[in-house]
């Protein structure tokens, strides 16, 4: 049974999609102006946002496309998804007043590209230019933990499989279009990523010096005034008391007969036990496993992007 097709206020046809996300079935572009995602099963709407990004047809990947704002909560458990960046976004019970300066502007601008016009995956590029042209927005990275480097940007990813090559290619294609002067950048923030696979998510500990262990226990250092002993806590204590093993005076007030100037650490690895008070600082990388110091982790600048006139005379060209 097709999916059904409303007509909204100011004249909009709108498509009503549902059984056509489970199928993964792009609907004829034709029938409607816009559509709106009527499906409550997130994976599969992702699916279907992927098909549609990736499509050669520009009244495909150009289509105005909306999620219901009823099915909000319902995808909040799938945020990593990034689905709301996937498409243009929530309307609330069928109300697209306040979008249809947007919508017709999308519309008027995918009727003016000619009609034999379709695009291959080497053209990745303008089909990028064209929908941010399009919806008039920027190119903005998103914070995301599906992501290989905890920084996103879902849209332009999202022509990729794999995390690997969505971060190298995606972050390829949008240096390439800056180089060309195509897009501006703005920048944002900065990164850290493991050198060897790029992901963010890493693990930073304290390491043995000498075996490069990371199994360490901290222990505070004593300073006896008197007789000027330094020597680990756990050396001072016999029983309940504090006896300082140089000189036999019993510690009893912290300030008066002794301090505290710092910790040592000690490590745990049977075959090492080395004491040192400046622990190494390791980096695990969580999803390739590779081991780095801080100084060997690659340093990424994030940016925001927009277009350049340059860019919009090559969409009109």
């Amino acid at each position: 049974m097709p999916d059904k097709i409303l007509n909204l206020v100011n004249g909009i046809r709108a498509q009503l999609l549902d059984d056509c996300i489970d199928r993964n079935e792009i609907p004829n572009a034709d029938n409607a102006d816009i559509w709106i995602i009527n499906n409550d099963k997130a994976w599969n709407v992702k699916i279907f946002l992927t098909s549609l990004i990736r499509h050669p047809d520009p009244k495909v990947f150009l289509k105005p496309v909306f999620l219901q704002k009823d099915l909000k909560k319902t995808y909040k458990e799938y945020k990593n998804y990034n689905l709301k960046h996937l498409c243009d976004g929530y309307i609330k019970e069928l109300d697209i007043q306040n979008k249809i300066p947007s919508i017709r502007f999308i519309l008027n601008f995918i009727k003016n590209i000619s009609a034999s016009v379709s695009f291959s995956e080497d053209d990745l590029l303008k089909k990028t230019l064209m929908y941010y042209y399009s919806r008039n927005k920027d190119i903005e990275f998103y914070e995301s933990a599906a992501s290989l480097s905890g920084y996103s940007y879902p849209r332009i990813e999202a022509y990729y499989d794999g995390g690997t090559e969505a971060y190298v290619k995606g972050r390829d294609l949008l240096n390439g279009a800056y180089k060309s002067d195509l897009l501006r950048r703005n920048y944002v923030d900065t990164s850290h990523i493991c050198k060897k696979c790029h992901s963010g998510f890493l693990n930073y500990r304290e390491e043995c010096p000498k075996c490069k262990h990371h199994n360490l226990q901290a222990r505070v250092l004593i300073h006896h005034f008197r007789c000027a002993y330094v020597a680990t806590e756990t050396k001072f204590w016999q029983g309940e008391r504090m006896v300082c093993p140089k000189c036999s005076m019993e510690l009893r007030n912290l300030g008066v007969d002794y301090d505290k100037p710092g910790k040592v650490f000690y490590c745990l690895n049977d075959t090492c036990k080395n004491e040192f008070q400046k622990p190494l600082i390791g980096v695990h990388c969580i999803n390739c496993k590779n081991e780095q110091a801080p100084s060997e982790l690659n340093l990424e600048k994030i940016y925001n992007y927009e277009l350049t006139q340059k860019a919009i005379s090559e969409i009109f060209n």
